[in-house]
């Protein structure tokens, strides 16, 4: 009996401490990879963000907080976790040139649902490489996608893909003739 009155006193605080940490993150070091050789992939950009839900009813996201940081010669990163219960999962985009953006919740070129993805300390990432035949202009528009654009300052990302917008111009102006 002693058992039970301790559970259902304690019961709200469970509540309380689940609700807490749901949106609380843990800072994570993982590794991008070759998909093929499996070797370290140096200089990719690794965009997290974070957002949050506002309004009632009409609700619209808006950016919580963005980190961007390069690999290493070992393919390896450290994000800074981010501790709010009202944030929602993070976003996570890696970007080099050669390579396909990955993306934690689609792939690259038929936008398939990506569900092999957890946030946690050790994760590998494997990008695979941009193949002939592939279309800059709809890489381009993937990867606008992936980093939701509108929201959030994203600098190192959108430097590392600059050059590829010109090659998404050319494409288009190819088509278009």
């Amino acid at each position: 009996m002693r058992n039970n009155h301790l559970r259902i006193k304690y019961a709200p605080f469970l509540i309380v401490l689940c609700f807490l940490t749901t949106g609380c993150y843990a800072t994570i070091t993982g590794a991008v990879v070759n998909a093929e050789t499996g070797e370290p992939v140096e200089g990719a950009v690794v965009l997290v963000e974070w957002t949050v839900t506002k309004g009632l009813g009409l609700t619209y996201t808006k950016s919580h907080e963005v980190i961007e940081v390069i690999t290493d010669k070992d393919g390896k990163a450290t994000i800074s976790g981010v501790f709010n219960p009202f944030v929602n999962p993070p976003h996570v985009t890696i970007y080099k040139k050669g390579y396909v953006a990955w993306n934690n919740e689609y792939i690259f070129p038929d936008y398939k649902h990506r569900e092999d993805f957890k946030w946690k300390d050790g994760v590998v990432v494997r990008m695979e490489r941009f193949k002939e035949g592939y279309s800059y202009n709809d890489h381009i528009s993937f990867i606008h996608d992936a980093i939701r654009l509108g929201l959030g300052e994203k600098k190192l990302i959108l430097k590392a893909i600059d050059w590829e917008e010109e090659k998404a111009f050319k494409e288009r102006e190819k088509r278009f003739k």
